[in-house]
């Protein structure tokens, strides 16, 4: 069967149901790949937070494999699509001047971004 993708949410029905025709629990999964059942049920809830190569393997263990497909090919198509229209220039915007005396525009110490938050 063929499972056209766009985006990686949709990933999550169809990991889920070619796991399950192939009669594997998650924990089962888990065992051929190596990790954990939370593990595979986290990455069967949120597949997009995953490496292609974390993919590529869960769809081996499941004798599944994936296919780039030319969708202008297919139409039959044998020109371009049409560029999106260009989003019209954007002013940039003044720097806000810091109030005199009031400590204004003296930068505190910057903080890294948390583990796992980018």
């Amino acid at each position: 069967m063929i499972y056209p993708l766009k985006i990686s949410s949709q990933l999550t029905p169809y990991l889920k149901a070619l796991r399950m025709n192939r009669g594997m629990t998650q924990a089962q999964l888990g065992q051929l790949l190596g990790v954990t059942q939370a593990r595979v049920a986290e990455i069967e809830a949120n597949p997009g937070t995953v490496s292609l190569q974390q993919i590529l393997r869960i769809l081996h263990a499941l004798d599944a494999s994936l296919a780039i497909h030319d969708d202008i090919s297919a139409a039959g198509a044998s020109q371009p699509r049409a560029a999106e229209p260009a989003a019209p220039a954007r002013k940039k915007a003044k720097p806000a001047e810091p109030a005199k005396g009031s400590g204004a525009g003296t930068a505190g110490p910057r903080t890294p971004p948390r583990k796992g938050t980018w």
